[in-house]
């Protein structure tokens, strides 16, 4: 199967902020290649530094079906990304257009992934072999098409999140699932019945599986959001973007249980107070705001 890959070049500042607008857009697989990759050892420790040129800019590849109206899409990709410079320095946002092989991006990315440890969580790569000691919560992972290693920033701080404010008993739902990673975290820290949603179908299949390879029993569902659902939970977690939590954050009380939280991240700093005011605006109190880098969490309490 062939795939488009789109290449935006950008600054190392931007390309978090880029690589969910290419999500959001229907990417099927971002890579970021940057100089950042020398400044994190432990999940690039066999990579000689040496053989990278430090330059002043970064590339986001993305990678898109053939199937796909590629016209409407860089026209989209280009709305976006004028939407994007003017709250965040994009540098030359030059867009390039190619066409690759499934097997020469879906397979390669796998060396670099490493292991990653976040509080008492261990996120371990399918394919490779790993011990655990002490009391550390082991969650297998692969994370195919979708979104949510664990690497980014936002997935990391939902994953400190839910290891602060997950209790045995508790009903979850995750809402844009990906690769299912914080339900199938929520679950193994004891919460009660897990709910995953995602619109895409692929993050749907992948979170399936990988919910079935940890062994965990939690519920995942093709869905719009919380349209539709009726049940109320304890805990929601939504790791998206801020436009999309925007939206959000006048349905979500819906499907929370009186004195429920919201569990929010993916919020690029520049957006904080957009979101802010949004979760204001449905009488959701905020709790906690914590940020790692350029991203945010937002945690808020239902009244």
């Amino acid at each position: 199967m062939k795939w488009f890959e789109i290449s935006i070049k950008t600054v190392q500042e931007a390309e978090d902020a880029i690589s969910n607008v290419l999500y959001d857009l229907g990417a099927n697989g971002v890579v970021i290649e940057d100089d950042e990759i020398v400044k994190y050892p432990n999940s690039w420790d066999y990579i000689d530094e040496n053989q990278f040129v430090k330059q002043n800019f970064a590339i986001v590849r993305a990678y898109f079906p053939e199937s796909v109206n590629i016209s409407e899409l860089i026209f989209n990709i280009e709305e976006r990304l004028k939407d994007v410079s003017q709250y965040l320095d994009i540098g030359e946002g030059r867009i390039e257009i190619s066409e690759v092989d499934e097997k020469d991006w879906a397979e390669e990315w796998k060396k670099y992934y490493r292991p990653v440890e976040i509080g008492s969580i261990i996120i371990v790569p399918s394919w490779e072999s790993y011990q655990a000691t002490g009391e550390k919560i082991v969650v297998k992972l692969d994370p195919g098409m979708a979104f949510g290693t664990g690497t980014h920033e936002s997935t990391a701080l939902c994953l400190e999140a839910v290891q602060r404010y997950i209790k045995p008993g508790v009903d979850v739902i995750d809402i844009g699932t990906g690769s299912g990673i914080l339900a199938i975290a929520a679950k193994k820290l004891g919460a009660n019945r897990v709910v995953a949603v995602d619109i895409d179908d692929v993050a749907v299949k992948v979170a399936r599986e990988n919910a079935a390879m940890n062994n965990v029993d939690i519920e995942v569902k093709q869905n719009d959001l919380v349209f539709g659902i009726e049940e109320k939970f304890d805990i929601a977690i939504a790791n998206i973007i801020a436009d999309i939590i925007m939206k959000l954050a006048g349905e979500v009380k819906n499907v929370l249980k009186e004195g429920g939280l919201f569990i929010s991240s993916g919020i690029i700093e520049d957006r904080l107070d957009d979101v802010l005011k949004s979760l204001k605006e449905s009488f959701l109190d905020v709790i906690e705001i914590k940020k790692l880098n350029s991203w945010c969490l937002v945690v808020a309490k239902r009244k």
